[in-house]
């Protein structure tokens, strides 16, 4: 490298070579470097240039000879940095402005080292000439002291590399900033790209008690900033945050950081919220933050504090863990087509792994297209996985390959805002006896992604029903009620009816049109109502989800069983504990895992079915709304996805009752076929009008009801009621 004069490359020789005697006494490299903070004249004197070569060379990698000393083509920018620890044989270093692990001379020096980085100038406006190159200096000298202490911040001006040491621990005891990144000197969109380069690798933080934040960067500065391999131990305090993005801040990198506290502060990592100058660019977004390979936890005996706090959009956060974080990740309003991938929450005292929203509603709520995929959440019974921060965010969530334990029994999923406009895409969800959704008034839209989640459930809301509305249950006896549901109990004044939903249980019930209501009656021991569930086959082998909805006049009990029907002569309870659980006068959904094994009667004609056991005597119990999914958490889909008519054709196969005419001549006996499905004859009457007659009953036949006249009769008519029913047990 070619210095500006012979005397000021000779005085760089005398600082490999010792102290020498100058006019103002002995001059040392530290001296020397601390003048350099003050005046920068040697910088200026070498003609030490803005140079873009550093970025370019990937650190030795660049054109022309490259950067050792006396090499550089004069026509090229060359690295000033590098061309100095050439000369001096090292890095420059804290401890060469004479930090000795003291308070006072530490924090000299971090104050004297700012002011040499901030001595080379950073090139020139207008846009496109700052060239953004950091200065790089050390703390990781391995003959310096192992703990730091700085009673006060500082900031850089210009880009700086910082590279630290695990070994060498910096104890902050002052006030506002640790480390200021970037001039807070205004500027905006109109001198965005400036290419400035931040960069802190391998630094040991401690301390921060009374700050308000540990390193922060001003709007717009912090463009390409790298925090790498940094470790966070009991830093800050329950109001700072370590990291701090003000606003504006694009593509910001903090990857390969631990961050631990010991006590039962409730400490804040990273925040990235656009809340720098008052707020003035509230909303607007910083963009494109990569959080990865972070390791976050709270050791103390209450709950932490929050792991990362942003709004910037297209965020990616990766392979972090986050144990007993009071929030985890937190996204702010936009946070679009952000993503949470393959990552670790454990809440073991409460708290919350993902919030959506800023804590003090903005004027957009709407967070939207977050990608949450691959994803371990260990909730101890105590967490939730995903809530909202104020009562107006609206979400649009993907959610894939969720494993929740411990999630807590009838817990949701996610616990959103009853507000519309909402969606959630799913698929590959793990969350035993949760609903994806909670009850609400206004419908989230949930969409089964491959289409393999939502089964077929015929009448679960009691959309049709060919028996009518109303039903007497005569003791000891199962009667069947409206399509797919049936009732046995030894009470001897019991009924039933079908009684159509108010719009605002219609909505809460997932747009169930009706219910069925239990009424009990008389003395007794039991009474139970059946939902009958087909094609049990398809169900048998994997863990599935029944989902219903129940409510009762007051207070009530209600047991449910769930039991596989493989055959009328083989009915045993399905592999799920039968649930106990209490009722209100409100509908409340409830959410039950089953499996279904192998057996030696299972054929494709065998059946589900969900017993409803009644123990108390209310004026009524309501029931409705039972739908299944494979997986085991429930979907909490929709039912009014099938049409009052396609839900009688599906119902037909099953169940059939039917008044028809029939005429013939020259017969002995007639025989009328049964439903496709149909298991048993219920009832078929056969009323002559032609001969005059008394009505005969027909005897069940293979497929169908035969009616025997017993001589031929001429000339036939009859009115013929005809029922069949799909379940025998």
């Amino acid at each position: 490298m070619m210095l500006g004069d012979e005397g000021a490359k000779n005085k760089l020789k005398e600082l490999e070579e010792g102290p020498s005697k100058e006019a103002g006494g002995e001059m040392t490299r530290r001296k020397l470097l601390a003048s350099m903070a003050i005046t920068g004249a040697a910088i200026v004197a070498g003609n030490l240039l803005p140079s873009r070569a550093y970025a370019a060379e990937g650190k030795g990698k660049g054109k022309g000879k490259g950067n050792t000393a006396n090499s550089c083509d004069p026509d090229e920018l060359c690295d000033r940095v590098t061309v100095i620890e050439n000369e001096l044989g090292d890095q420059v270093q804290l401890v060469d402005f004479g930090a000795d692990g003291t308070v006072t001379a530490d924090t000299a020096a971090l104050a004297a080292l700012t002011g040499y980085v901030n001595g080379f100038p950073n090139g020139t406006q207008p846009l496109g000439i700052v060239d953004g190159i950091p200065v790089r200096v050390g703390i990781n000298r391995a003959s310096a002291p192992l703990k730091y202490t700085f009673s006060e911040g500082v900031r850089f001006t210009r880009p700086v590399e910082i590279v630290g040491s695990a070994s060498k621990v910096l104890n902050y005891t002052g006030t506002g900033i640790m480390l200021a990144m970037g001039p807070d000197d205004g500027r905006n969109s109109g001198n965005l790209f400036n290419d400035d380069h931040y960069s802190l690798d391998g630094l040991h933080f401690t301390g921060g008690k009374n700050m308000t934040a540990g390193i922060s960067f001003a709007p717009f500065t912090g463009l390409l900033a790298r925090i790498k391999d940094c470790v966070f131990n009991q830093f800050g305090n329950s109001s700072s945050w370590a990291i701090v993005f003000e606003a504006q801040n694009w593509w910001p990198e903090i990857k390969g950081c631990r961050w631990e506290t010991l006590d039962d502060q409730a400490m804040n990592f990273v925040k990235s919220i656009d809340d720098g100058r008052s707020g003035a660019y509230r909303g607007s977004g910083n963009s494109r933050l990569s959080f990865v390979d972070n390791k976050c936890k709270w050791h103390g005996a209450l709950l932490g504090g929050t792991g990362i706090y942003t709004n910037a959009v297209k965020t990616l956060i990766s392979r972090c863990d986050f144990e007993n974080a009071g929030v985890g990740v937190q996204f702010g309003y936009p946070s679009l087509m952000s993503e949470i991938v393959n990552c670790y929450f454990e809440q073991p005292l409460g708290g919350t792994s993902v919030r959506l929203g800023d804590q003090t509603s903005q004027g957009n709520n709407s967070i939207n297209l977050i990608n949450i995929k691959d994803i371990y959440v260990n909730l101890h019974g105590n967490g939730k996985f995903l809530d909202t921060a104020n009562a107006n965010v609206t979400a649009g969530l993907q959610i894939d390959n969720v494993t929740l334990i411990l999630g807590g029994e009838q817990n949701p999923v996610l616990h959103l805002n009853d507000l519309p406009g909402q969606s959630v895409r799913v698929r590959n969800l793990t969350a035993s006896y949760q609903p994806l959704l909670p009850v609400t008034a206004n419908p989230i839209h949930v969409i089964d992604v491959d289409g393999v989640l939502n089964r077929s459930v015929v009448n679960g809301a009691l959309a049709v029903s060919q028996l009518g509305n109303s039903y007497t249950i005569p003791a000891n006896n199962l009667q069947q009620l409206a399509d797919m549901w049936y009732a046995k109990t030894d009470f001897s004044a019991c009924s039933a009816s079908r009684v159509q939903l108010n719009n605002a249980d219609f909505m809460r019930t997932r747009k169930s049109q009706y219910a069925l209501r239990f009424t009990p009656g008389g003395i007794g021991t039991y009474k139970s109502v059946y939902f009958m569930v087909p094609a049990l086959s398809e169900m048998a082998g994997h863990v599935s989800t029944v989902q219903l909805f129940a409510r009762a006049s007051t207070n009530a009990n209600l047991r449910v069983v769930a039991q596989a029907a493989y055959s009328g002569s083989a009915i045993v309870p399905a592999e799920i504990k039968a649930e106990n659980v209490a009722l209100t006068s409100s509908f409340q959904e409830f959410t039950f895992p089953f499996w279904l094994g192998n057996h030696a009667s299972l054929t494709k004609d065998s059946w589900f079915m969900l017993e409803l056991r009644m123990p108390d005597s209310p004026a009524w119990y309501e029931f409705t709304g039972v739908r299944i999914n494979h997986g085991d958490f429930g979907l909490c889909a929709s039912n009014d996805y099938r049409t009052e008519g396609e839900t009688l054709e599906n119902v037909q196969h099953y169940f059939e009752r039917r008044t028809f005419a029939l005429s013939g001549s020259g017969q002995s006996s007639v025989t009328v076929d049964m439903a496709p499905k149909a298991k048993a004859l219920a009832s078929a009457v056969m009323t002559f009008t032609n001969p005059v007659r008394s009505p005969l009953a027909g005897v069940e036949v293979q497929g169908g009801a035969e009616f025997s006249f017993g001589t031929s009769i001429t000339n036939l008519n009859a009115i013929v009621d005809f029922d069949t029913k799909a379940f025998q047990f």
